[in-house]
């Protein structure tokens, strides 16, 4: 038996140790409590700091997208417009800040009034050296009220040549003052600095530093850690986020900095004492030891309590793995859950995926801002679920493209559905009072009409390829996708595959088609044409690879081919004694807008000492007045070093006279399309001579292409066309046997 002393023993033992157990875990859960909310409050400055600096940079980007949509305004019209500049700069700018203005680089310009100004030699200093489209300018003392303050640039090229730039300005302290943050019963604050620690807005709070110009001077070498230091001034100085602890004459402070990339690199950096952080620390610690001794006892119901708050927990996070934040829809990964399971299922109705997109929301959202934009992906959502009687299942996937799993009995549905979805839409956007058209885009994939297995990423697979079909302004508002689409999008991939090497083991074939004087029948030269003979498929159709290589932009490097293909063969028809003809080689509109276009054609031809007036360029109709001011530069340069131009497939639609009169080319070309009606067009007949005759006065000389009648020669052998090229004399034929029509030089005979 246990005497009363050792049982009393025995207990107090036990107390001893249990109160030992007790106070060692309350001092350690202290110190791991204080660590925990000094770093949950660093990281709730780190917070606040970061939605500043994205207030801040949110209205600098949508106060430059203002300017830039001004200066391309002002630059349509030119600088001698006074009235319409004033007019503008009182429309856009007035009263949005307390300086704004247009000024040109020799230091004149226009205020918001519309007043005259002059700007003083400082101030014209530093305009001339600026160099961006757009940007900001360090603050600065406002002349005309004393106030410092914080400038944004966007540049203006008048199109009369005169270039300058708007500005529009703020005052530094109300800039601030929107913005402004406190921390910690307003003893933090914060600073924005320049990445080499340059003050550019102080606080206007009581207790940051009013003299210091730069944040290194602040921190100071009070105690702090050399390499901290130089830490924080690189961090700063390659734009990275992050906190530091420094010393000064005070005490510790904490600075929480967040980078505004798009300002010029500028930083928000918040500063906390360190001593204010933890007295609150303390505080919560010294009631948290005090909770955790009145609710020991209570300790495992509040465990039990945690674990089911814990599963509810999870429940939440699933949902939110699954769901689209914004609108609230399901996302991708539940729409393919979710969409299996519905399509396995033995007694699935007939299902169709929609994909479908919102046309140039990006414009939308820039025009309206992002409030209205989120406004529209929101309610293009619930429209998704409303505009149909059917349980079908909506997702969003990214930015404004939906997807729909639609079950339906007709499939006049459908259409019908994208139809319904596209009024709703508008009608929302006028209800809004916002004066915008919005256009849709769907591409649809039936179950039964696709080629593969019907498994959700099969359907979603085959309605993207059909939405990317139609993505274009003017496009049909819904397509249905066919296997036809996929084919065409693998034979391109195979095209892409073997266009470098069949260009490398020569499979593209240099083929002329000769062209022929009108009234002597006798050869003129020839237009040189690109053939892909494949070494597995024969010849491939131009329809099929060309546009394909215009997208790609092989087409530079097939068209450079083709003309130093040219050159080669009239080099050896010169070195052989043969008596060559001007060939004339196609420019593609990829090639033209090559930055070096002019300068390698000219190089090649030089490389071959190729004779002046032996080649020629056609440029399609399209790209003569879709710049002309570069394509006429382009014709001067090339003329000047001996190589003809010409205007090919005159005639298709995009003709302008006007324009016609100031390009310097040699050749008109008439395309096809302007004789095959000419037995029953006399309209036709009548355009056609007009044509020749002003060709003639303009010193041009006319092909007429795609000729294929006799009768078609006779008609233009009476309008004074000079050459004729088609099917009527002869096809496209290989190299050899087009040499065989030329003749010996005047050398060798």
């Amino acid at each position: 038996m246990i005497s009363l002393r050792k049982q009393n023993f025995f207990i107090g033992s036990v107390v001893v140790l249990l109160f030992a157990a007790l106070c060692w875990f309350s001092f350690d859960f202290m110190r791991s409590v204080q660590r925990s909310l000094w770093d949950n409050s660093v990281k709730n400055i780190m917070e606040s700091t970061a939605r500043g600096a994205s207030v801040l940079q949110r209205g600098y980007v949508k106060d430059i997208e203002m300017l830039r949509m001004l200066a391309n305004e002002l630059e349509q019209e030119p600088s001698t417009n006074v009235e319409r500049i004033r007019r503008k700069l009182k429309t856009f700018l007035s009263n949005t800040g307390s300086l704004s203005a247009l000024i040109f680089e020799d230091g004149t310009g226009y205020v918001d009034s519309g007043l005259a100004v002059t700007l003083s030699p400082e101030e014209l200093a530093t305009v001339r050296e600026l160099h961006d489209d757009s940007g900001l300018l360090f603050p600065y003392r406002n002349r005309g009220n004393g106030r410092r303050t914080f400038t944004i640039y966007a540049a203006v090229e008048f199109s009369n040549g005169p270039k300058a730039y708007l500005f529009k300005g703020y005052s530094v302290e109300t800039l601030y003052s929107d913005y402004a943050l406190s921390f910690y019963n307003n003893t933090g604050f914060s600073y924005v600095v320049a990445p080499n620690g340059d003050i550019a807005m102080r606080s206007v709070h009581p207790a940051s530093n009013k003299t210091f110009a730069n944040l290194f001077d602040i921190i100071g070498e009070n105690g702090n850690n050399f390499n901290i230091v130089e830490s924080f001034r690189k961090s700063l100085k390659r734009g990275k986020t992050g906190m530091a602890v420094f010393n000064d004459k005070d005490g510790e402070n904490v600075f929480c900095y967040v980078p505004m990339p798009r300002m010029g690199g500028w930083y928000v950096v918040s500063i906390v004492p360190n001593e204010e952080i933890m007295r609150e620390a303390y505080s919560i610690t010294r009631k948290t030891l005090f909770i955790c001794f009145l609710v020991f006892a209570g300790f495992l119901v509040a465990f039990l309590i945690y674990l089911r708050l814990n599963r509810s927990y999870e429940k939440e996070i699933r949902a939110l793995a699954y769901r689209d934040r914004l609108t609230g829809v399901r996302n991708l990964t539940k729409f393919r859950i979710d969409g299996n399971a519905l399509l396995e299922d033995a007694e699935t109705p007939r299902y169709a995926v929609l994909s479908l997109d919102i046309l140039n929301f990006k414009i939308f959202n820039d025009v309206m801002g992002h409030e209205e934009g989120d406004a529209l992906l929101k309610a293009f959502a619930g429209m998704l679920k409303s505009e149909t009687s059917h349980p079908a299942l909506i997702a969003r996937v990214v930015a404004d493209t939906f997807l729909v799993l639609f079950p339906y009995e007709e499939r006049d549905e459908l259409p019908a559905y994208c139809e319904a979805l596209l009024q709703a839409i508008n009608a929302f956007v006028l209800s809004r009072g916002r004066n915008y058209r919005i256009e849709l885009r769907c591409g649809i994939c039936c179950v039964e009409d696709s080629d593969a297995a019907p498994d959700i990423n099969t359907l979603l697979d085959r309605a993207n390829i059909a939405l990317k079909a139609i993505k274009t302004k003017g496009a049909p508002l819904w397509n249905f996708y066919d296997h036809t689409m996929r084919d065409r999008l693998l034979r391109e991939k195979e095209l892409e595959m073997r266009m470098e090497k069949a260009l490398v083991q020569g499979e593209f074939l240099v083929y002329v088609q000769p062209k022929y004087w009108v009234q002597s029948r006798e050869l003129a030269g020839g237009e040189v044409l690109v053939r892909w003979k494949s070494a597995d498929q024969g010849f491939l159709s131009p329809g099929e690879f060309i546009p394909l290589f215009e997208k790609n932009r092989f087409i530079v490097k097939l068209d450079q081919f083709m003309f130093s293909s040219v050159c080669a063969l009239l080099r050896r028809w010169l070195d052989a004694g043969v008596r060559p003809c001007p060939l004339s080689v196609n420019i593609s509109r990829v090639q033209f807008y090559t930055p070096d276009f002019v300068e390698t054609y000219i190089g090649i031809k030089d490389t071959y000492g190729i004779p002046d007036g032996l080649l020629e360029l056609e440029f399609t109709e399209s790209i003569f007045f879709e710049n002309v001011e570069l394509l006429n530069a382009a014709v001067r340069k090339l003329k000047r070093a001996g190589i003809s131009c010409s205007i090919d497939d005159f005639g298709t639609g995009y003709s302008s006279l006007n324009v016609l009169k100031d390009l310097p080319v040699d050749v008109l070309k008439l395309d096809g399309m302007f004789f095959r009606t000419l037995k029953e067009d006399e309209r036709a007949k009548i355009v056609i001579r007009n044509i020749m005759r002003m060709a003639g006065e303009l010193n041009m000389a006319t092909v007429a292409e795609g000729v294929e009648t006799q009768e078609q020669v006779a008609f233009l052998e009476n309008t004074g066309c000079d050459i004729i090229q088609g099917y009527v004399f002869a096809r496209p034929m290989p190299v050899a046997e087009f040499a065989e029509l030329l003749g010996p030089s005047e050398e060798t005979r």
